[in-house]
């Protein structure tokens, strides 16, 4: 493979390409370029598998990079004229990111990702390499996909508050890496009786069902996991729940599916749910959970005892929808679709989706999401954070006492 680095500091390169030659990459394959003229001239004569572009990159080599300009002007070039060979992947650097914001969506939106270089930490190194990783196994086009990305368990967050709570578990959480053109994911590991057992935690781009199901969909072809689920926080019926309880979605479905029809001169929606269910093996497992009043008040008291009561586990229906709630009433009303309702949230049902719809082998599904607020205008920053820490930590609980079960 061939890549082109662009940046007017080539010595911070040099652990980079030690790196880089660990998994193949010769150093004759790798360009360096200190300023957008020079950049301009290999992209002119060459082709590239991967372009790193340093945000602040000076005109001409002499020059002292002070604007972002230059960068985006050659951006500009690459994407919208034919004067150069166009990379098949470009990466953007910069040690702060602020600036790539402040470069404005363009930027963003014409590199693969953005890495953060740090003179402290290492971090943007594995990045960068493992960058090259998926572009070098795409070159060598893999005919066994589920043996190069399989991996036992897939969690999925829709927001980063999320993830970091996922990410807080002590999984040995490595650096991100792609798994296709748009889509980085972290992999971890714990060990269970003995043996490794492989975890991967991607962000879903945005809220709601059709992100989720696009999401899951990915993982379950690029990755094959034995088990995906989805943690993090929902609105819970205040009568059978609380701020913290963590719900097993044990069947989901879309609330506002159906068909709009005219009853006494008044438009109604009549309801066609179509409910879709979780692991049951998965489910006795959660029961087991329910018994154990220590791993809730452990939980609750690492947190640091927040203001809500210790957590508990509700088995039930959760119904998803595309609409934050926040007016105390929709909730009533969703209620009688399942007089069992325990939960209202955005994505659970399109993750349940993609996964029974999936070929084999097909993964167990399950989610487990957090109360947070009863979709009444009432939201609460520390309750979310709150609530994402005890979905991430009953997943961990799940995993770690069963995972040899749940994998089998």
């Amino acid at each position: 493979m061939k890549i082109l680095i662009a940046d007017d500091q080539m010595q911070r390169y040099a652990p980079l390409i030690e790196e880089l030659r660990t998994i193949g990459v010769n150093r004759e394959d790798i360009d360096l370029a200190a300023s957008k003229t020079q950049a301009a001239d290999f992209l002119e004569n060459k082709h590239y598998d991967l372009f790193i572009l340093d945000i602040l990159l000076p005109q001409y080599p002499e020059d002292i990079a002070t604007s972002k300009e230059y960068s985006i002007d050659l951006l500009n070039e690459i994407r919208n004229t034919n004067n150069y060979n166009r990379p098949k992947h470009i990466v953007g650097i910069t040690s702060d990111k602020s600036v790539a914001l402040e470069a404005g969506r363009f930027f963003l939106d014409s590199t693969w990702t953005i890495v953060e270089y740090s003179e402290m930490q290492d971090e943007w190194i594995g990045q960068l390499k493992n960058c090259a990783a998926y572009i070098k196994n795409q070159i060598s086009e893999s005919k066994d996909q589920k043996k190069i990305y399989g991996v036992d368990v897939a969690i999925m967050c829709a927001l980063q508050s999320e993830t970091r709570a996922v990410l807080g578990l002590e999984w040995n959480w490595g650096v991100s890496r792609p798994i296709d053109d748009v889509l980085f994911v972290r992999d971890g590991w714990f060990l269970h009786e003995g043996k490794k057992v492989s975890v991967v935690a991607a962000t879903a781009p945005r809220m709601g069902m059709v992100s989720s199901a696009i999401l899951a969909s990915r993982i379950i072809e690029k990755i094959r996991p034995k088990i995906i689920t989805m943690c993090g926080i929902c609105a819970g019926v205040k009568e059978k729940v609380s701020i913290g309880d963590v719900l097993f979605a044990d069947v989901s479905w879309d609330f506002q599916s159906g068909k709009k029809v005219v009853d006494k001169d008044i438009a109604k929606l009549s309801v066609a749910p179509h409910q879709i269910s979780a692991d049951q093996i998965i489910r006795s497992h959660i029961a087991e959970l329910i018994q154990d009043t220590e791993l809730m008040c452990d939980i609750h008291k690492n947190f640091g005892l927040p203001p809500y009561p210790i957590p508990k586990i509700f088995v039930g229906p959760v119904a998803s929808g595309s609409v934050v709630l926040a007016d105390g009433q929709t909730i009533k009303e969703i209620r009688s679709q399942h007089r069992e309702l325990i939960g209202v949230e955005m994505e659970v049902y399109g993750l349940y989706a993609a996964a029974t719809s999936s070929s084999n082998p097909r993964p167990k599904v399950f989610a487990l999401k957090s109360v947070c607020d009863f979709a009444d205008p009432e939201k609460d920053d520390e309750a979310q954070k709150y609530a994402a820490y005890t979905s991430a930590r009953v997943l961990q609980a799940l995993m770690q006492r069963y995972a040899s079960r749940l994998l089998d």
